[in-house]
């Protein structure tokens, strides 16, 4: 309870918000926690706070406040972390050579976790050039540099993208069955359980792939988590298509 208490006050309210699928909500609280921060002569804590805001703009479909929050991390942090998702950002709104150019610096270092970051970020990029065998080749290669689970949830993508229905199905399984790791993805005190409910929604997709009487399971999680949402465009499709 008390580890519980001290994530909340470092940016779990935000986390919570976007994790219902409250976008607009979550992006205020970060926003706010971000000039605090920076108040405070925090820039690390700020540029976390952007990193998320990043993908809370993301998720609710307004791409240029997504960059603009990613280049304020940047500009308050240089962190592997920090490179990293913003690099992740670069590749959803499509700019390839941000991404590419972070995922060099990475590359790089001498250490793992970064070598495995770069990896992660060309392997998206190559996932959005519809290169899904470039994509699965990648994510394995930082798989092997750093188990952790977003390689897992990556790489399970790239397999579905590749129509790898099983391999997909093994992946996502994994990523459910170590759900406990993306309350902290980044063991630093910064929750990020809101990257969590999109593994739901792509293991209905899979298991629909495999014709699996059951998909509609990982769809109603899904709307378990997200259905009461007004802000995502997911939550209609999936009502329709497990008549909720």
């Amino acid at each position: 309870l008390v580890r519980q208490a001290a994530l909340v006050g470092r940016g779990g309210l935000g986390d919570l918000a976007l994790y219902q699928g409250k976008f607009r909500e979550g992006a205020q609280i970060l926003e706010k926690g971000a000039a605090v921060d920076l108040v405070a002569k925090k820039p690390d804590a700020a540029a976390d706070k952007f990193l998320m805001l990043s993908y809370a703009n993301l998720s609710g479909g307004d791409k240029t406040s997504a960059i603009a929050a990613a280049e304020r991390a940047l500009a308050n942090s240089q962190s592997a972390k920090t490179r990293f998702l913003a690099a992740r950002t670069f590749v959803e709104v499509g700019d390839m050579a941000r991404a590419k150019k972070l995922a060099e610096s990475l590359g790089s270092e001498l250490q793992a976790e970064p070598q495995a970051y770069a990896k992660l970020i060309l392997g998206e990029v190559a996932l959005k050039d519809r290169n899904s065998r470039a994509a699965i080749q990648l994510f394995n290669e930082a798989k092997g540099l750093m188990d952790n689970w977003l390689a897992h949830f990556d790489l399970g993508r790239a397999y579905l993208d590749a129509g790898a229905f099983t391999e997909a199905d093994s992946e996502f399984d994994l990523c459910i069955s170590r759900r406990g790791e993306t309350l902290e993805l980044f063991m630093d005190d910064v929750p990020t359980y809101s990257y969590l409910p999109p593994v739901y929604y792509d293991q209905g997709r899979d298991r629909e792939g495999l014709k699996s009487p059951g998909f509609g399971d990982s769809y109603r999680t899904y709307l378990g988590i997200r259905g009461t949402s007004t802000e995502d465009p997911l939550v209609s499709e999936l009502r329709s298509r497990v008549g909720k």
